[in-house]
């Protein structure tokens, strides 16, 4: 499995639940078939298995950052990331507060609430923050084996939720070489067990008194080995090399936009698609949920393009930096 087909198709897997649970399952559907609760039942399962699969490929990313110099990596990665991490969550907030205030439920109606978002983010809103310091962690913590980083990460989201996504992409730097071995020769037998593992697993999202966020990695570490197992078995030759490689390329800008624009979406369709009568709703019971995440897709492809367009004629004027070669943070075979 290339991590391009993986951040691929995790981003779809997020975006679809976030559909799903924020607008989908918010319609007052008035129609006598069981869409919305097939639709619901795929938003669960999608969400479960699509965050730590994109987590960890864009973790498989970060190695590169991870290797270079102090100076590079601080001025060159984390601080760009900080910038935009900010930019961004003050675009996104500024959205949901002018169209669609309650569609997070993150709330953020002045400066003391909005402070503490951009310093330890939740989980939906530091994916940027988080991006930016899994290379200083990795470097910090490379004599550690991953057998105590990623339970000793886990363990800080009892403290803090904002580290959540740092644990899945420490996973994809750390034990990345390790999820392209997954798929190979893999039997039924094998696929099974891996699913009850991940079934197991993901079962203390249901119990009441499990720490939500403990529950999220916990969950989410135990169907990665399944998730990565099929996307490995099935995936190969059976997407479109060219789109999925689009889609993998902008997983980052397709998950930073999902968020302001299924909120204009919902701002605009959730109360007229209750009155427009059973007769249209099937259809649009359907295939709302398709046509929604091709939208997003689309905007982030785009705006992808566009930062990539000028990300390079920068570079150019720049100049092609030089580096001296580091040591490996990836966990290696001992």
């Amino acid at each position: 499995m290339t991590r391009t087909t993986g951040a691929a198709v995790g981003v779809l897997a997020v975006v679809t639940a976030f559909v799903v649970e924020r607008h989908y399952l918010q319609v007052a559907w008035v129609i006598d078939l069981p869409v919305p609760v097939l639709w619901w039942w795929a938003g669960a399962v999608l969400g479960v298995l699509g965050l730590p699969l994109l987590l960890t490929a864009l973790g498989r990313g970060v190695e590169q950052p991870a290797i270079a110099s102090w100076r590079s990596l601080l001025l060159g990665w984390v601080l760009p990331l900080l910038v935009a991490h900010v930019a961004w969550l003050g675009v996104t907030l500024a959205v949901l507060r002018r169209f669609n205030s309650g569609f997070t439920g993150i709330p953020a109606r002045g400066l003391a609430e909005i402070v503490p978002l951009v310093v330890l983010p939740p989980p939906e809103y530091s994916l940027l923050w988080s991006l930016a310091l899994a290379p200083v962690v990795a470097r910090l913590t490379w004599r550690l084996p991953s057998g105590v980083l990623i339970p000793a990460l886990a363990a800080l989201t009892l403290l803090t939720p904002a580290v959540t996504y740092l644990v899945f992409l420490l996973v994809g730097l750390r034990l990345g070489s390790m999820a392209d071995r997954l798929g190979e020769n893999v039997g039924w037998g094998t696929v099974l067990q891996r699913g009850a593992v991940a079934l197991v697993g993901a079962a203390v999202l249901g119990v009441p008194r499990f720490p939500d966020h403990l529950a999220v990695v916990v969950a989410g570490l135990a169907v990665l080995p399944f998730a990565l197992t099929l996307v490995a078995r099935f995936g190969a030759g059976r997407f479109g090399d060219r789109g999925i490689g689009r889609i993998g390329t902008a997983a980052v800008a397709i998950y930073l936009l999902h968020v302001p624009v299924l909120a204009l979406a919902d701002r605009l369709l959730l109360a007229r698609l209750g009155h427009v009568g059973a007769a249209p709703q099937y259809a649009v019971a359907v295939l709302e949920p398709v046509l929604l995440v091709a939208l997003v897709v689309v905007a982030g492809v785009v705006v992808n393009l566009l930062v990539g367009l000028v990300t390079r004629r920068l570079g150019r004027r720049a100049g092609p930096p030089s580096e001296p070669p580091a040591p490996v943070y990836a966990e290696v075979d001992r």
